[in-house]
């Protein structure tokens, strides 16, 4: 077992609750500094609840949530460490806000909302705009763009006061397949360049395969936790989705086909 001081995230017996409803129950695992983690999971299966107790926005019922080494109600001291993509939903094309605008948003949380950004702020503006390829569109309404640029956008305004912790909940699902792949690509290479730590719930485990180190199957409670190998298998993937699981290899990769069912 690993010391809180070596890992960057770790649940041990983690209860959730949201009134009557349980969100998450007993979940356990850690995830050392620089690992790749995909989250897997059936709808209403805790996923983006998981996510939300990372970053502290709820606190567990029972057990503990250790992030860079604070638990408890210090979360909220090493929030700016984190960085959030949530599920995309559509930006009003009326609302008059640049591209540049929505990623000087992720620093409020740190700048305040009536202090303006001062050279170095801007600095992490442009290089967090370059990393995501939307340099040349910077002074564009952030609604006019695409479905995959609005993606982009989202993960520059996450990287935008440089993490060390990258959470992504399901960054693909609203865009076609095309640009599914380029944003994977992206969120490899920033997880690679940037060192982060990186916690991607999808729907989809096909997508990230070749890029995780670990996998997280959860359905309430972990099902099962470790490298691809050990986890993606017939047995524990019908135990998680409740039906039939389809394993195929093509050109020596692995593909999991599975229909999602409602939890």
């Amino acid at each position: 077992m690993i010391s809180p001081t070596d890992n960057s995230v770790r649940f041990d017996r983690v209860t959730v609750a949201y009134q009557q409803a349980v969100g998450i129950e007993d979940v356990t695992f850690e995830l050392r500094p620089g690992e790749f983690l995909g989250i897997i999971g059936p709808n209403g299966s805790g996923k983006t609840t998981l996510l939300r107790a990372v970053l502290g926005l709820v606190m567990p019922a029972s057990g503990r949530v250790t992030v860079l080494g604070a638990s408890g109600r210090d979360l909220v001291r090493v929030r700016s460490q984190i960085g959030y993509v949530p599920q995309r939903r559509a930006l009003d094309p009326q609302f008059p806000i640049s591209v540049r605008e929505a990623v000087v948003m992720g620093l409020y949380p740190t700048l305040g909302a009536l202090r303006r950004p001062t050279a170095d702020d801007r600095r992490r503006v442009e290089a967090a705009l370059v990393s995501v390829g939307l340099i040349g569109s910077a002074d564009h309404v952030a609604g006019h763009l695409s479905g995959g640029q609005q993606q982009r956008l989202l993960i520059a305004r996450a990287l935008v006061h440089e993490p060390r912790i990258l959470l992504l909940d399901e960054p693909t699902s609203a865009v076609d397949v095309a640009t599914r792949f380029t944003i994977v690509e992206l969120v490899w290479k920033l997880h690679a360049e940037r060192g982060l730590t990186t916690l991607y719930v999808t729907h989809d485990v096909n997508e990230v395969l070749p890029c995780i180190d670990k996998v997280l199957c959860i359905n309430r409670t972990v099902r099962a936790f470790g490298d691809c190998a050990q986890v993606l298998n017939r047995e524990t993937l019908e135990s998680l989705y409740g039906g039939r699981v389809i394993l195929a290899e093509d050109g020596g990769r692995r593909y999991v086909v599975v229909g999602d069912t409602h939890a």
